[in-house]
């Protein structure tokens, strides 16, 4: 797949920060990873999401999918089920070179979070 990008931010508690450059070790080397600053507003919050979720957007910026625990185990196919189906199956309608952030009208908010 091309023009796919992906990032990681990691989590504000002490812990999290503390882990931050394993974490950057770890991850691939084209993959950014971001740490929030322990005075911004958290990310996870303002994203309704939590530690360890996918958040999957379509090239319009409309979220797609947000995959939560236990689904966002990298074992399991729910995440790149949710990034093929965004990349293959033009959720939203976009055009295939739109970089808009408007809704289309035909975008669907799909969740696989445990419990639910």
């Amino acid at each position: 797949m091309t023009e796919v990008s992906y990032m990681i931010v990691n989590e504000q508690d002490p812990h999290s920060r503390a882990m931050f450059w394993e974490l950057k070790r770890r991850a691939p080397p084209d993959v950014p990873v971001y740490q929030q600053s322990s005075f911004q507003s958290d990310v996870w919050e303002t994203l309704d999401g939590d530690k360890d979720d996918f958040l999957i957007y379509d090239r319009c910026g409309q979220l797609t999918f947000h995959v939560g625990l236990p689904y966002s185990f990298l074992n399991y196919v729910y995440v790149e089920a949710a990034i093929r189906a965004t990349y293959q199956g033009n959720i939203c309608n976009c055009s295939a070179n739109s970089t808009s952030l408007h809704d289309t009208g035909r975008n669907e908010t799909m969740q696989a979070q445990a419990g639910g």
